[in-house]
């Protein structure tokens, strides 16, 4: 499936801006499966759109450089994860810090995805 990243790519920052939201805004975010399937598939035709543009991968040859793609994605989230799990653990002791600490973070989030949102609008426009 072959996607406009001019289309994806908004929509790839609304989804974060809900997440962003609902961490903000919820006192205990749930995950729920449905919405969590919809945006992954929503970010996965962002990422497809690149493998397909970027690396020119098509039909032939995939399996390999798609493989290594995902393995890589995973390693940078371990990469940015790995390290922030001590200071987590250390945040949660004081749950009432923690939960104010996770709302500034997820506002941050939310804001640096809007702007996101509002330039690839304004790209889809042409304004």
């Amino acid at each position: 499936v072959s996607v406009s990243p001019r289309l994806v790519e908004p929509l790839i920052a609304l989804t974060i801006i809900l997440v962003a939201a609902e961490c903000a805004l919820r006192e205990k975010p749930e995950a729920r499966v449905a919405v969590t399937f919809g945006f992954g598939l929503i970010h996965g035709l962002g990422f497809g759109s690149v493998l397909q543009r970027d690396l020119s991968l098509y039909k032939t040859d995939l399996v390999a450089p798609l493989l290594g793609f995902n393995v890589g994605v995973e390693i940078g989230q371990l990469l940015v994860v790995l390290p922030l799990f001590p200071l987590l653990v250390f945040l949660r002791r004081d749950e009432r810090n923690y939960r104010r600490i996770s709302r500034v973070v997820a506002a941050v989030v939310g804001l640096a995805a809007a702007w996101w949102f509002v330039q690839r609008i304004m790209e889809l426009l042409s304004i």
